[in-house]
């Protein structure tokens, strides 16, 4: 993948961490009893991740909308390495079952959660999203695939 893709979604990820890490304290602060002092001390965290998030995600509107009119092939690449990973979870989904008490299985959330993200990827080669968040628990193997890629990608610029 071109290098300016990788930067792209090195910046996705990042906005993908940070989104995570702001939901998990919101949830410590729903769950997790803290006490007052604990409860001021996330609010403050989760204000300081805000401002990150914000930052972040201006820096990658900037990065996509310039290689949108510039290098409209490299949002192409990007998107469609994507896609693919959608595409292979929903093959390897596909005849999923339900488990054998009756409820959804895991296998099915799945394939649904990897067909919604495949049609929010089809959106950013149509140009109308631009953020996609990759569910971690029932997208892990593509979630892990793709930081693994960009870990992979830092390595080799050192």
């Amino acid at each position: 993948m071109n290098d300016q893709a990788y930067q792209l979604e090195a910046i996705r990820q990042e906005l993908d961490d940070t989104g995570s890490a702001i939901g998990s304290l919101y949830d410590y602060l729903d769950h997790g009893h803290p006490n007052e002092r604990e409860e001021r001390d996330t609010h403050a965290r989760i204000d300081e991740l805000k401002q990150e998030e914000a930052q972040t995600l201006e820096q990658f509107i900037e990065l996509l909308s310039r290689l949108r009119s510039t290098s409209p092939e490299v949002v192409e690449e990007w998107a469609r390495w994507h896609i693919g990973f959608c595409e292979r979870i929903i093959a390897e989904t596909a005849d999923a079952k339900p488990q054998p008490t009756g409820y959804v299985s895991d296998a099915q959330v799945s394939n649904y959660v990897a067909r919604e993200t495949l049609g929010q990827w089809n959106e950013v080669l149509a140009g109308t999203k631009d953020f996609i968040w990759i569910n971690s628990y029932f997208l892990w193997q593509y979630r892990r695939a793709v930081v693994a890629a960009v870990a992979e990608w830092r390595r080799k610029q050192q």
